[in-house]
């Protein structure tokens, strides 16, 4: 079974492969930003830890900077985290039919297709949340020095991934103490917390040569340090959708059915709803104090999916009216976020109207960055935007992939903020309102006397960039098209002679 299961999984790894060079999707802003960060490598980041950034840097290395270079990584994840589910499952549940499914049907989830396929700091913690707590049952089990010593190591490089791997550390340790609380007398638990620290401890010292920023901006977010409304039902409900949408909705319902039944402690299928349904819990919650991004709870889903799979797979006879709905919904939902122009072709356009497809912030990027280079000369000219989305989607796409900049206007901090800041202390005070001028704050020498490509969503250049310009030279107009449909519009100036006196506005973390 195990080698029917393989060589279909290499097939779609190969088919995933040749879908990242065919598929009408640019680079996503976040993917473009991670992969400007390996142009920078460092200890860490504003706002994720570097684990991202360095393995950008060895796929460009190897393969040049393209799309392939860059989304290669997704594809790569998906095939390893299919046959860790594959060997997850088999452990739990002792059937090979059960692990094949369960192995297979995830790429039935709109939610791990997007993994498959966009590389953001989520696709490695996936892995690495699985491998994580395969690791763990295996270390509590066998009770071998050995498997704990891997869990430190996979834990550690699931933070180095993203910072909600924390939250494997308390669900872990519960884990423990209900199954086998005499391991806690041996010191093989702390060897684990020990080595997952020492992963930690280069994002930290980052932040502390930089201002703690990446948990004062983990904090904003979370919404710790915002007064909100509370309960905020509108968002609530917005998060609860995003969670069926990622599961295509049906196998969803098959989870919520998984998880009441695996309640007990005592049930082997126990250690999959612990480290699935208090992740969902938290984050539903905290939607009800702020805005929470779907993809926020993703990693919960790898031994979520693996309870609702095999819940489907065990009442697929019994329910078969709707395990097939099940199977043509979630089909349909996956063939739709691959190529959603099929709405269009199917005359379904207003089930999901092209002003509404969350897919149009992957569209018009190259398109705009071929624009900008017919005129861009790197002797005379720089590529800035107020915002870094733009700015790192510029980097990447326009010839040459030149250094790009942000004048911050409005926005919370980012990446681009820090590397242009000449000294922390000096600029942590000019966050906090003392009149220190821009330039001893930020590094715009050497930009000097040169002319600024402007890419924004404004119409206007606001008055704190036009100011450290000599003129406004030109204006174009570019607008995006995604399904026939205007969806975005740029605005493009060329400024005249650089003074070096930008004022950035940076709102909070």
């Amino acid at each position: 079974m195990f080698r029917f299961f393989f060589v279909l999984n290499s097939l779609i790894f190969f088919l995933r492969l040749l879908y990242i060079k065919v598929s009408p999707f640019d680079l996503s802003p976040e993917e473009a930003q991670y992969w400007d960060w390996s142009r920078h490598l460092d200890w860490s980041y504003y706002s994720k830890p570097p684990l991202v950034a360095y393995l950008n840097y060895i796929s460009t290395h190897l393969l040049g900077n393209n799309e392939l270079a860059v989304r290669g990584w997704s594809a790569l994840f998906s095939f390893l985290s299919s046959i860790l589910a594959y060997y997850t499952a088999k452990r739990i549940f002792k059937d090979e039919k059960t692990a094949f499914w369960v192995g297979i049907l995830p790429n039935l989830f709109v939610g791990f297709d997007a993994l498959a396929f966009v590389f953001t700091t989520d696709t490695p913690l996936f892995f690495f949340w699985g491998l994580s707590f395969l690791l763990l049952l295996l270390a509590v089990e066998r009770e071998k020095t050995i498997y704990w010593f891997l869990l430190g190591i996979s834990g550690g490089l699931g933070f180095l991934s993203k910072y909600s791997m924390a939250l494997f550390f308390p669900l872990g340790v519960a884990y423990i103490q209900l199954k086998k609380p005499q391991l806690f007398k041996t010191f093989k638990p702390y060897l684990s917390m020990v080595i997952g620290f020492l992963f930690t401890l280069p994002v930290l010292y980052w932040n502390y040569t930089h201002g703690w920023v990446s948990f004062k901006h983990v904090l904003n977010l979370s919404g710790i340090e915002r007064k909100t409304q509370f309960p905020n039902w509108e968002g609530f409900f917005n998060f609860l959708f995003s969670q069926m949408a990622l599961l295509s909705f049906g196998f969803f319902f098959y989870l919520l059915a998984a998880w009441f039944k695996s309640l007990k402690p005592s049930k082997e299928v126990f250690s999959l709803n612990l480290f699935s349904l208090p992740v969902y819990i938290f984050f539903q919650l905290l939607a009800l104090k702020k805005y929470i991004y779907g993809n926020w709870a993703g990693f919960a889903y790898f031994t979520g999916g693996i309870l609702a799979i095999e819940t489907f797979v065990r009442n697929f006879k019994k329910l078969l009216p709707l395990s097939v709905l099940t199977l043509f919904i979630s089909t349909f939902l996956v063939a739709v976020s691959h190529y959603p122009p099929l709405l269009d072709k199917l005359h379904l356009t207003k089930l999901l109207p092209p002003k509404n497809d969350p897919t149009k912030f992957l569209v018009g990027w190259k398109k705009l960055g071929e624009e900008i280079s017919k005129f861009y000369n790197p002797q005379r000219d720089f590529i800035f935007s107020n915002l870094y989305q733009v700015a790192a989607e510029m980097a990447f796409y326009v010839k040459g992939n030149p250094q790009t900049y942000v004048f911050n206007y409005h926005q919370r901090m980012n990446q681009y903020d820090l590397w242009e800041v000449r000294d922390f202390d000096l600029f942590q005070k000019w966050l906090e309102g003392e009149p220190i001028p821009a330039e001893k704050v930020f590094n715009w020498k050497p930009l000097i006397g040169k002319n600024g490509i402007f890419i924004t969503t404004l119409a206007s250049v606001p008055k704190e960039i036009s100011q450290s310009f000599e003129k406004v030279v030109w204006k174009k107009r570019f607008v995006v098209y995604w399904r026939n449909y205007p969806v975005r519009v740029f605005y493009i100036f060329y400024l005249k002679g650089f003074k070096g006196n930008a004022k950035p506005i940076i709102k909070g973390f």
